[in-house]
């Protein structure tokens, strides 16, 4: 989870600089197109077929931790700075935990608890007082986004950890391109296709190969081992890895954002020092055959 969150915090900036060259759409779509030839082979080889793809788990996650929640983001930073973007990420821990609570029966303990008060404040100080390319519009949108991985971090934990993470991985990242294809081919058809420079091609190769294929994998193999309130916690490292790479980039240094990206940083920290306590009449447990025949219905 560590690695996953210090190259996910590196996209921000990266994804900005490819937005100026590309539409949101197509960059979205050739990332995960790329991501998806990585992760193929290994989903295959560990048993993905054609006819198992049509598992609601697959196009449920392809949807929200794919489409919306990458798609929402590129779109956003269309409005917004990827520094602010980068901060925003305080939510999803909060988002995150909240349906750990709420919908998985997790407890937190104390040191868990202080760390989600402390990335609701940073998400406060983000909002509060924005960059240059502050835009209420962008910040919305990009909380929809986190709202979406919130979900599917969640959905992953509750319903898909008797799935191999890597055929899962492959398989989300494939409904990810079905669900984005309409949108590039609206984009397309209003605005033609953008063909990005040799530099922009690499950076969409590793936000492809590194950022999407590779995080997806680890992403999806660290939800089989930890709590969906624990990974969620962990995301709240994103806004500091963020905000830093925007910084060493050329963004302003505004000391409220800076302080609520050293928030997160701080509560990720708290929250990994122990497990949450399962519910009290609710253990954790693997799904029965049951539940999981209703899932994959």
């Amino acid at each position: 989870m560590s690695t996953t969150v210090l190259i996910w915090g590196s996209t921000f900036i990266v994804s900005d600089r490819v937005l100026a060259e590309t539409g949101p759409a197509q960059l979205t779509f050739l990332r995960f197109a790329i991501g998806s030839l990585v992760l193929l082979p290994f989903g295959i080889a560990g048993g993905l077929r054609v006819r198992g793809l049509f598992r609601s788990a697959y196009v449920v996650c392809g949807l929200t931790g794919v489409a919306l929640y990458y798609g929402l983001q590129n779109v956003g930073l269309l409005f917004t700075s990827p520094d602010s973007a980068a901060l925003l990420q305080a939510a999803l821990p909060v988002l995150t935990a909240m349906l750990g609570l709420l919908w998985l029966g997790e407890r937190l303990r104390a040191g868990q608890a202080v760390g989600l008060v402390l990335a609701v404040l940073g998400v406060l100080l983000v909002v509060r007082h924005g960059g240059p390319r502050f835009d209420l519009l962008g910040h919305v949108i990009v909380l929809g986004g986190v709202a979406a991985y919130a979900y599917y971090t969640a959905y992953v934990r509750r319903f898909c950890t008797h799935l191999k993470p890597v055929v899962l991985a492959s398989a989300s990242s494939l409904w990810g391109l079905v669900f984005l294809t309409p949108w590039l081919g609206w984009e397309i058809g209003e605005k033609g296709f953008r063909p990005p420079s040799t530099a922009g091609w690499l950076a969409i190769t590793y936000l492809g190969v590194v950022a999407s294929g590779l995080t997806l994998l680890l992403w999806t193999f660290a939800l089989r081992k930890v709590p969906a309130s624990v990974a969620g916690t962990f995301t709240g490292g994103i806004p500091a890895v963020g905000y830093l790479f925007a910084v060493l980039t050329g963004a302003p240094l505004i000391w409220p954002q800076l302080m609520g990206g050293a928030l997160a940083l701080a509560g990720v920290i708290l929250s990994a020092t122990g497990r949450p306590e399962p519910a009290p009449g609710r253990p954790e447990r693997a799904m029965s055959r049951q539940e999981r025949e209703q899932v994959d219905a």
